[in-house]
């Protein structure tokens, strides 16, 4: 069975127009702090610098299945860690993935289907976070620590009957691990929502409420975009995972370029701000269901 390199998918990534910030010159996993500092991260985004302190404890909501939001994610890590902050990224994977995680980040090939050969990214409903983007992510994550960039990698979703509880319990254990490290959280934007109860459920405790108790300084950020599209499953058969519009604006006045905005009143839906990321494009499968091979 023939493997995927990283080369192999750098060179699809340009193709299909992925993520545009400019890629670091990859080094020995053992590169010193000085070349770390030199890793290309592309431009600074504006917002960012109230946000990056030193065991910050940062969320990212997302709409699962596109383009934007895992690039944006992998854009700020860069940018936490080439300032010297370790960074510590939670993403929205089962944690039986971690196994298969650790292994393509300290790979010296960046073979993929190693990565991929679980159920996750071959299940029939492909929800958008196991796309082309979110494997891009975690080949961006593999390059920055091979550039010598203090970058860690976490899959958080812990299942369970109440996953917000769940994933909020795995995020805490790892933040008792390393408690001055920078957290860097993506995951789906009704997860990132701080406060208490929804208009379905007044009693509804979503991911970062769980959070706040032992990380009263948490910041959330939803997702602000211009429309688009998204790869996301909406009504309960596999085949609603498909390519949906994102019709109308979210956060328009904050969404047109890459930016970050933490202002009471931005939102009304519990968060503390929004994370600008322009128009956003659906990202599909990385996986042939078929084939359990990495797409091109």
């Amino acid at each position: 069975m023939a493997t995927v390199t990283l080369r192999h998918l750098l060179v699809a990534a340009a193709l299909l127009g992925g993520c545009k910030t400019a890629e670091p010159v990859v080094q020995p996993s053992g590169a010193s702090s000085a070349t770390a500092a030199k890793a290309d991260c592309g431009p600074a985004i504006p917002g960012m610098e109230a946000l990056l302190k030193p065991a910050a404890f940062i969320v990212l909501g997302e709409m699962h299945g596109t383009q934007e939001a895992p690039a944006f994610t992998t854009r700020l890590v860069c940018h936490a860690a080439a300032s010297g902050q370790p960074v510590r990224v939670g993403l929205e994977l089962p944690v039986e993935e971690q196994p298969r995680i650790d292994a393509f980040l300290a790979s010296e090939d960046g073979a993929l289907q190693p990565l991929t050969v679980g159920g996750f990214w071959t299940q029939e409903n492909q929800d958008g976070r196991s796309s082309k983007a979110m494997l891009q992510a975690l080949v961006r994550l593999r390059e920055l620590r091979r550039a010598g960039l203090p970058v860690e990698v976490r899959a958080f979703d812990a299942g369970g009957g109440d996953r917000d509880a769940t994933m909020a319990a795995k995020l805490l254990q790892e933040r008792a691990l390393a408690p001055r490290d920078t957290f860097i959280v993506l995951t789906g934007n009704l997860h990132a929502r701080r406060d208490k109860g929804a208009p379905w459920d007044p009693n509804l405790r979503f991911m970062s409420n769980h959070l706040l108790e032992a990380e009263p300084g948490l910041v959330t950020l939803d997702m602000a975009y211009l429309g688009g599209s998204m790869w996301a499953c909406i009504g309960g058969k596999g085949d609603a995972c498909t390519l949906h519009p994102l019709k109308k604006a979210r956060y328009e006045e904050h969404a047109a370029t890459p930016r970050i905005v933490v202002q009471k009143g931005t939102t009304d839906e519990g968060y503390d701000g929004v994370y600008g990321v322009g128009t956003a494009t659906a990202s599909p499968p990385a996986v042939h269901a078929a084939t359990a091979l990495p797409t091109p």
